[in-house]
């Protein structure tokens, strides 16, 4: 549920936007929440920033065009992240942004978020900027080759396991510098140490002590 107005219904209180618009005490939030599908564009790479998103459930996969000018998936995005914050400082997006499973995010016109982030030229504006600025700059890199493809695996879910479950497996692949066989192997080979659990349409760690030795 939404208004153009903003939101100010009860579940956005316990959102960190909520909360910093005192949703709680009687604010509206700038932020209108919007139901997205599975694999759906937010945002796309070099088209003019309009609106800065804000995911309250689902997954995000960003990609970016590197340096031979191929498109390629560069980070996932879960909940409490913001998508198309570049908007800030420029006035096209760095990245192209798809969800990945149903899910809701949070929109908000670059104007808007101009406004409600308070005036330019203070420490907290300049240092969110040159972070965004630094940010909209890089390419894509290989994924690092440090250790087996299992060990990388096992590195990625320890770090992401929260965000990977809706994330197509050529992504992951991609994200890990790998090819999806090969990361369907590692997969199963996890599985079968009883790290994890696999199935057709999600990986789910079992136990995050085991997948830590592997990791290793």
């Amino acid at each position: 549920m939404s208004e153009p107005g903003g939101c100010a219904i009860a579940s956005c209180s316990s959102c960190p936007c909520g909360k910093a618009a005192g949703v709680r005490y009687g604010g509206r939030c700038p932020l209108v929440d919007r139901k997205r599908g599975r694999d759906e564009l937010l945002a796309l790479e070099g088209e003019a920033a309009h609106t800065v998103w804000f995911i309250k459930r689902g997954t995000v996969v960003l990609s970016r065009s590197a340096a031979d000018g191929v498109d390629r998936p560069r980070a996932v995005r879960g909940p409490g992240s913001f998508v198309g914050l570049e908007a800030l400082i420029r006035t096209s997006y760095s990245d192209s942004a798809r969800t990945s499973e149903p899910s809701v995010v949070c929109g908000i016109a670059r104007e808007g978020l101009d406004a409600w982030f308070g005036p330019k030229g203070t420490p907290v504006r300049m240092a969110l900027e040159q972070t965004l600025i630094a940010d909209a700059d890089d390419r894509p890199r290989a994924a690092a080759a440090d250790g087996t493809a299992t060990q990388r695996v096992a590195r990625w879910l320890l770090a992401e396991a929260s965000d990977t479950s809706h994330v197509p497996r050529q992504v992951t692949a991609a994200l890990l510098g790998i090819v999806p066989e090969t990361l369907s192997r590692a997969l199963a080979r996890l599985h079968d140490d009883g790290a994890i659990v696999v199935t057709r349409q999600s990986v789910t760690v079992r136990d995050r002590a085991r997948l830590d030795e592997l990791a290793r």
